[in-house]
């Protein structure tokens, strides 16, 4: 339900670099050595004076190589985007999509393989000059496979002004972007606490869901012990759920990230913002989650 790929990436020298090649408005074929095609679009055919408009970096990946999450795990670099929008344009953060793990000897990374979009909300100003809109971003990230290589795009869209705006090309796969984004769900209950330097994190399904895995992806590095196994146990109604602290990790007072569960009618991915409780987890707690 969960998998964690087949290869991963031992980040050394290339930890702080983010230089690359490459330039495209479009699916462009990725330069020479490069393993990623990158690409700006859009989720409508227009841009509506005054409405939010939603945009994607879609990244496609040759079989066997991945980028990285917000949290790239025990190493690696998160995608990266700078902005280069028409006057009184505003974007917002990119918006992450659930990860998988990726597995390489003591190492546990998170990201994506194949194909991700990353949406992006941007807010159009109610008067916007001009019958037409360029939206234009430069992205960075880093691929990896045995090796890493750093990937570059300049990328740009540009879109009529109308009044009305349709689904757009890529609309489809926008939807999919949504359906693996951590969501606030007030009928999950969450607690945590950390006890002998350990955390557990209590899930309290919705009535009626069955809970058959689940995994926790934070969002801050150097918090959990990404290379050990997380345990779940039922007790009563509730899950625990053990997530072993890195020993040299940072002390902090709530736990944020996205919990993945695999539930009888597929997986869930919930937004996970909770504090820290001093002692064992209470199954009672109620919920206290916002998005992160």
């Amino acid at each position: 339900m969960f998998p964690v790929g087949r290869s991963g990436a031992v980040l050394s020298a290339l930890a702080g670099l983010a230089v690359a090649l490459g330039a495209s408005n479009a699916l462009a074929q990725a330069p020479p050595g490069r393993h990623t095609k990158a690409a700006l679009v859009s989720e409508t055919d227009a841009v509506q004076p005054g409405q939010p408009l939603t945009v994607g970096i879609r990244l496609q990946m040759e079989k066997g190589w991945h980028t990285y999450w917000r949290n790239p795990g025990d190493s690696g670099l998160p995608t990266r985007v700078k902005w280069e929008l028409p006057a009184g344009f505003e974007a917002g953060e990119i918006q992450w999509p659930y990860p998988i793990r990726f597995r390489t000897g003591p190492l546990v990374n998170y990201g994506y393989e194949h194909d991700v979009l990353l949406p992006v909300e941007i807010r159009v100003p109610a008067a916007v000059p001009g019958s037409q809109a360029r939206i234009a971003a430069r992205v960075d990230w880093l691929e990896c496979q045995e090796a890493c290589l750093p990937g570059r795009a300049e990328l740009s869209v540009t879109l009529p002004v109308r009044p009305m705006a349709s689904p757009g090309a890529e609309a489809a796969r926008f939807a999919e972007a949504r359906r693996r984004l951590p969501r606030r769900d007030p009928a999950w209950g969450l607690s945590v606490s950390s006890v002998a330097g350990s955390l557990s994190l209590v899930v309290r399904p919705p009535r009626g869901t069955e809970l058959r895995e689940a995994y926790f992806y934070p969002a801050a590095p150097r918090l959990l012990d990404h290379a050990q196994p997380q345990t779940l146990t039922r007790q009563g109604v509730a899950h625990r759920l053990a997530l072993p602290r890195d020993p040299n990790g940072a002390t902090v007072e709530r736990l944020a990230g996205v919990l993945v569960a695999a539930t009888g009618t597929g997986p869930v991915a919930v937004a996970v913002d909770v504090p820290f409780v001093p002692g064992p987890a209470r199954t009672s707690l109620k919920q206290e989650n916002r998005r992160p």
